[in-house]
């Protein structure tokens, strides 16, 4: 007989970024600072940016800043508090 956890060990799953990196629950206008960090010239910079929340899918952020409709590539920008 087999154990429930010997069986989730066993199954093979398509794992998506939400799976290893936490990102919280998320409402459509809901407001939302994102990060990020680039390295110019040696030293490391970063810059953040305010927007509402549309949606987001595997590769990008969508937002609306100051009015605007932004989209921003989640393997560059990441949420912050």
């Amino acid at each position: 007989m087999s154990t429930p956890s010997a069986e989730r060990a066993s199954r093979s799953y398509d794992l998506t970024r939400d799976d290893y990196a936490a990102v919280p629950f998320l409402r459509h206008g809901q407001s939302v600072s994102l990060i990020r960090w680039t390295r110019v010239d040696g030293d490391w910079s970063y810059t953040t940016i305010l927007g509402e929340y549309v949606h987001r899918d595997e590769r990008y952020w969508y937002l609306v800043v100051r009015g605007v409709s932004a989209r921003l590539d989640r393997a560059e920008w990441a949420i912050f508090n």
